[in-house]
């Protein structure tokens, strides 16, 4: 479905969208069209960081929501170093008395 959408802009985002016209060589409905895409995908994976930061979501599940690889979502997770597993330092320190204890079995 292809919509047509009208939108009232500023003065100060007119002049904006004008510099990147002159920039990018493209007509403004093509800019336009680029920039709401690219800040939607952006809202997505916002979005799914927000879930996945809450433990609300996995991170497959964020990668899916976000519209990208579980690879990509894992680069991400790293950059803004987001804990998405939700284990508390004393949760670390009880698997690794568990890990200790069954190594010297």
């Amino acid at each position: 479905m292809n919509g047509i959408i009208s939108v009232r802009i500023g003065e100060d985002m007119e002049k904006e969208l004008v510099i990147v016209e002159r920039k990018m060589l493209v007509e403004r409905s093509e800019i336009i069209r680029r920039l709401l895409t690219e800040s939607i995908k952006q809202w997505k994976i916002n979005n799914a960081l927000e879930e996945l930061t809450a433990h609300k979501i996995s991170l497959g599940k964020a990668a899916e929501m976000a519209k990208v690889s579980i690879w990509e979502m894992m680069d991400i997770v790293k950059d803004k170093k987001i804990d998405w597993i939700g284990l508390s330092p004393e949760d670390i320190e009880k698997d690794l008395e568990i890990v200790k204890k069954l190594s010297k079995k």
